[in-house]
């Protein structure tokens, strides 16, 4: 498979904040940051940005919510690795993004040809929260108060997840308090370009998200900052889906296109597969293609976390071609209208006032959505939404979980925050940790690099392991 994001040398970033020089996991992609050197806010932004398909086209979390499956390498669906780096977050993306808000900062004057000022610090405090957010979803307590401040404290302190969240929330404000209609556009910006009403859409979406999530354990700011990002305005159709822009280069392609060049290791799960075909689900043709030995009829998922699979490829359903080799229009995606869709429909089933709609109106309208992202025929949307069981916090979960098919990380959270489906657990072969992983440990750079606020951090949040729960995974 091949990296984005290239392991690089120490010397280079002595300045900079990072425990120590190992290449980080970006799911499963890797960037060589390259941060240039000079005051061009142009080239920090793009470069932090390629940064993103590391979490939105990573392979790993999709194994947990048992989504995809493994058919000939099966170590993955099994557990093999349990410790990540995250160093490369601060050395290269982050890093990039603190440099453009310095910069804009304390030297305004230099960089205003890159766009306006304000603008510019708006959408790097966004992707910093963006980033952030993913960051603590997978390890909980993370440097966030005390990171990047490069010489100043190589040694930063760990932070709580639930303070996490709280300055998170903050920067956002800060950030969309940023935001004005100028109309010199921000260079660089390779997913809007420099539009600033689709990156106020984009905050408020991702506050949206962050808000749910912590729904279970601080009810009233949940429902505060909920209200909030409705109010200032979240995705409101599927053309306004957010949807990192591959290019058609290989440095730059897609990634799961690479994954397929040489071989066929990755498959949709048959307890996917299964749920779809029992349900009709005219997504199921959309999101795979039938084995290729029943010449393209027959559906059948790949078993997980087999130790010894021994099953002919050409035997199962794949991942459908347009996944593979189309990085424009399918795989990608950071939010959709389809989770906006059911975000509402679940803070009606809580009681949450305030809010257009209802429930059930929701709830079909993200199914639609859903259908209608996969290039779903609309007629037969309707007959599958005729068949459909009506809103509840099980429906609604299970459809979310067909809806963020491949988008990995987000389906992991929701999976652990929702707890549906809820008939899946780790294989008999799985190789470490006691169930399905519901966070990722700390790498071994972070544990001797960082030992005393290490230690500090785990002797609150609990076990380094796979096995314990974040803050807001409460059930």
């Amino acid at each position: 498979m091949k990296n984005i994001f290239k392991k690089f040398s120490l010397l280079t970033l002595t300045t900079l904040f990072v425990f120590s020089c190992s290449t980080v996991d970006f799911g499963d992609e890797n960037v060589n940051p390259n941060s240039p050197t000079n005051k061009k806010t142009d080239a920090l932004l793009t470069n932090a940005i390629t940064g993103i398909p590391g979490i939105v086209s990573s392979v790993t979390p999709n194994y947990y919510p048992q989504t995809i499956s493994d058919i000939t390498y099966t170590t993955y669906s099994r557990y093999d690795t349990y410790q990540w780096n995250y160093d490369g977050f601060y050395t290269g993306p982050l890093n990039d993004l603190k440099e453009i808000i310095d910069l804009n900062t304390n030297s305004p004057e230099e960089v205003i040809a890159f766009g306006d000022n304000n603008n510019q610090m708006a959408i790097a405090h966004i992707l910093q929260v963006y980033m952030f957010h993913h960051m603590t979803d997978r390890w909980g307590a993370i440097p966030y108060s005390e990171a990047l401040k490069g010489a100043d404290n190589i040694s930063p302190a760990l932070d709580q997840q639930q303070d996490v969240y709280t300055g998170l929330f903050a920067q956002l404000d800060t950030a969309i308090a940023y935001i004005n209609n100028s109309s010199v556009a921000v260079q660089g910006d390779i997913i809007f370009n420099g539009d600033m009403a689709s990156w106020r859409r984009f905050a408020n979406t991702l506050k949206m998200t962050m808000a749910l999530r912590i729904s279970d354990v601080d009810s009233g700011t949940a429902q505060s900052k909920f209200s909030e990002a409705v109010s200032g305005g979240v995705l409101s159709s599927t053309s306004q889906n957010v949807h990192y822009p591959y290019l058609t280069a290989d440095a730059h392609d897609n990634p799961w296109q690479d994954r397929f060049e040489t071989r066929n290791d990755f498959a949709p799960s048959k307890k996917f597969v299964d749920y779809l075909t029992a349900n009709n689900d005219p997504r199921l043709a959309k999101m795979a293609d039938g084995s290729k030995n029943s010449g393209g009829v027959d559906y059948i998922g790949m078993p997980y976390g087999l130790e010894d699979p021994a099953i002919n490829g050409a035997d199962i359903a794949s991942i459908t071609s347009a996944i593979i080799t189309d990085g424009q229009e399918h795989g990608g995606f950071l939010y959709t209208y389809a989770q906006v869709c059911f975000a509402m429909a679940e803070a009606h089933l809580r009681g949450w006032s305030g809010l257009a709609g209802d429930a059930q109106t929701w709830y079909e309208l993200g199914i639609a959505s859903s259908h209608a992202q996969w290039g779903v025929a609309s007629s037969d949307a309707t007959t599958y939404l005729a068949s459909v069981e009506p809103v509840s916090m099980k429906t609604m979960a299970m459809e979310k979980w067909v809806a963020l098919w491949l988008q990995g990380y987000e389906s992991w959270a929701e999976w652990r925050r929702l707890d549906y489906p809820n008939d899946i657990s780790a294989p008999a072969a799985a190789i470490s940790g006691s169930g399905i992983p519901v966070r990722h440990g700390y790498g071994a750079q972070t544990i001797s690099n960082n030992k005393a606020n290490y230690d500090a951090a785990v002797a609150k949040q609990g076990a380094d392991t796979q096995d314990t729960k974040l803050w807001w995974d409460t059930k």
